[in-house]
């Protein structure tokens, strides 16, 4: 009967997820239009751009809206309500956040009951700011710190893709994640930061990020990695000068230490005890200018960022692939961005809801990397529905290019050549609540890997849940 399959699909990993995913993702439309209809976002760039968020990966945020009534505990800020306390707590300088992310992803290539492919990676992040000058005379200080605990399967190890298709994959950590201090100076045009600092977390991070799921658009270019830029949370120390003249414009230059990406996860396991041997260290310099920073609440407005960059490390032990013969190493290497991440439709004065566009790209010399260039794309319509304004409906788009010189080593050793890898996203983020937020995805891959014959499809969903 034609039933027996789709009832053998249902009892499968991936179909429990669709079969959850779904019916959440149509709770979420027509269950719950209150919320959403009375959350309408400002109009006005996150603040990400200006500060680094405590994670840059968990795309949430409270509503900024008045509550309405009925059905409070969707609607207050955290899953747990503390009541006035956390907001005393602010007033005197101690914020908390907690926080549960996960990405559950299936592989749809293999049918149901012959080689099932289904898994999650999850994290579970908790930090704390402190802000003296709230409590002392210490005006313009601040201190950060974050601890991450996450496991689970690397999807983009079990279909070999360049692109890796979740943002918060990286390695089973319990540790410190980053923890810095930072003085104001020059009535806040002015800061320095030093501590624990993720380099991808400063340079080269996705504004849009909460948007997606594939790493390249939710975090940072996948790429990175070739100038061994520490990364979330493989941090290690750092510190940076960041001069913002005015609200349109911020120029910022960091020294960083990054991981022993050799032997990632064994080098500094607990955050405490930081070695890096000979993998150098970045110097990253970054720029950005602010469009509409001053826009007046009584029109559209349209607040975006273009920033570019560089990052370099001197270290030793870059592979020169333009010399196959023994594949010779080398020292330095260096990369390039640019990002553009601009609203281009906004459907009334105040309001966030219209269409965005991101764009980047970043480039670095072909002979020293197997992935040189990265380009990422994407469309975000904020409010696709009335009665969500909250939520959106995204498409993304990344092109990772395989290196030439890497291309030639490969048939120097009898393989095949490969080929540049295209990764395509759809999704629908639905703002369940303000600490609840549930994100259906598809991703398509064409030459998985640089293979040029290949393809995968993947499905599933992000949760997020701020306690």
């Amino acid at each position: 009967m034609a039933i027996s399959p789709m009832l053998r699909g249902l009892r499968s990993g991936f179909g429990k997820l669709a079969f959850v995913s779904g019916f959440a993702l149509i709770l979420a439309i027509l269950a719950l239009p209150t919320f959403a209809l009375n959350g309408d976002q400002p109009a006005t760039v996150d603040s990400a751009v200006a500060t680094p968020a405590p994670d840059p990966q968990s795309g949430t945020s409270p509503a900024v809206a008045a509550r309405p009534t009925g059905m409070m505990f969707m609607h207050q800020d955290y899953m747990f309500n503390w009541g006035p306390e956390r907001a005393r707590w602010a007033d005197k300088g101690f914020s908390f956040n907690f926080f549960y992310i996960t990405d559950a992803l299936g592989d749809l290539r293999h049918p149901a009951g012959t080689d099932e492919r289904f898994s999650n990676w999850q994290r579970i992040r908790g930090t704390v700011d402190v802000d003296f000058g709230k409590f002392s005379s210490a005006k313009g200080l601040s201190y950060h710190a974050t601890g991450v605990w996450q496991n689970g399967v690397n999807m983009g190890g079990v279909i070999g893709s360049i692109a890796n298709p979740s943002g918060i994959v990286s390695f089973h950590e319990f540790r410190l994640d980053s923890m810095w201090l930072s003085q104001k100076f020059a009535k806040d045009k002015v800061v320095l930061t030093a501590g624990l600092l993720p380099s991808q977390d400063f340079y080269g991070l996705q504004e849009y990020g909460g948007s997606f799921l594939i790493e390249p658009l939710d975090y940072n270019f996948g790429n990175m990695g070739n100038v061994r830029a520490s990364f979330d949370p493989q941090t290690g120390p750092g510190a940076e000068l960041k001069i913002q003249p005015s609200k349109r414009f911020y120029v910022k230059t960091g020294f960083f230490m990054p991981s022993d990406f050799n032997r990632p996860g064994h080098v500094y396991p607990t955050g405490f005890d930081y070695k890096n041997s000979s993998f150098g260290s970045t110097s990253d310099t970054e720029v950005a200018y602010f469009t509409d920073p001053n826009a007046p609440a009584t029109r559209k407005s349209y607040p975006g960022i273009i920033k570019a960059g560089f990052i370099y490390n001197g270290g030793r032990g870059f592979t020169d692939f333009s010399k196959p013969v023994g594949l010779q190493t080398v020292s330095g290497n260096w990369t390039f961005y640019a990002q553009a991440n601009q609203p281009v439709i906004r459907a009334a004065a105040g309001s966030n809801r219209g269409l965005d566009v991101t764009f980047g790209f970043n480039v670095g010399p072909q002979s020293k990397s197997q992935v040189p260039t990265e380009i990422t794309g994407g469309l975000i319509f904020n409010g696709p529905l009335p009665t969500r304004a909250k939520d959106s409906l995204n498409f993304g788009f990344v092109f990772s290019k395989i290196g030439d010189d890497f291309n030639k080593t490969q048939t120097v050793l009898l393989n095949p050549t490969l080929s540049d890898e295209k990764a395509y996203e759809i999704n629908y983020k639905a703002q369940l609540a303000p600490w609840l937020v549930l994100q259906p995805v598809f991703q398509y891959y064409t030459n998985v890997g640089g293979r040029k014959v290949g393809a995968a499809g993947l499905g599933g969903f992000r949760l997020v849940t701020t306690f």
